[in-house]
């Protein structure tokens, strides 16, 4: 029972891995117009934080974490080329590229030399990746519904398959060996979809309505 319940975390791990690279493909054809340089180094910020959470020294069981969180990463450094290619401002994103570089560096220098014998320091990472993530959510929303003026700041289908894919992360954590921290990263980001999927139910009834 131990070895089906491992072998099924692994493929739903699997399948989450492939819905956030489509994710990511989905997400840069809807805003490769944007050239929004900042987001793309937050997110390679949380993708290296992730990578150090799951690799064998701080974590033995997150590997998975790791190689999604690595694709992820290296999307979004060939995505971030092209912004930085286009834009006008190429100090601005050396600058901001560099600030990113230098956090994860040294959390890294402190996570792998200072915490090296440390029983907890996948505690540490953990905490951290998870602090990170959910000051992320919180300031791209805000941002979108600055902008757009309202509660919708993710398309339909990319709201779906976002919470396709934090549901994945979800069960993820909890067969076999549950792993607290991607617990409360993916339920998070579970509820931030599920409250976009409602919000744009509430607007295709609004709009029925008005239509009848």
């Amino acid at each position: 029972m131990i070895i089906i319940a491992k072998d099924i975390r692994i493929i739903i791990g699997v399948i989450g891995k492939m819905i956030c690279i489509s994710l990511l493909r989905a997400n840069k054809k809807l805003s490769v117009g944007e050239y929004q340089h900042d987001r793309q180094i937050v997110i390679m910020t949380k993708c290296s934080l992730w990578i150090l959470y799951g690799i064998p020294f701080v974590y033995k069981d997150g590997i998975l974490v790791t190689t999604s969180n690595g694709l992820g990463f290296i999307i979004e450094a060939i995505y971030l080329v092209i912004v930085w290619i286009n834009c006008d401002n190429k100090k601005m994103v050396f600058g901001s590229l560099l600030w990113a570089s230098g956090f994860v560096s040294t959390f890294y220098v402190i996570t792998l030399m200072i915490f090296a014998r440390s029983p907890y320091k996948h505690i540490l990472v953990g905490v951290v990746c998870d602090v990170f993530n959910i000051c992320v959510y919180l300031n791209i929303s805000l941002n979108k519904m600055s902008e757009t003026k309202n509660y919708t700041y993710m398309p339909f289908w990319l709201s779906v398959v976002s919470f396709i894919n934090a549901g994945s992360w979800t069960a993820y954590s909890l067969i076999y060996k549950i792993d607290i921290f991607v617990l409360i990263n993916s339920g998070v980001e579970t509820l931030f979809c599920a409250f976009q999927l409602v919000v744009h139910a509430c607007s295709c009834i609004r709009q029925l309505c008005v239509s009848v």
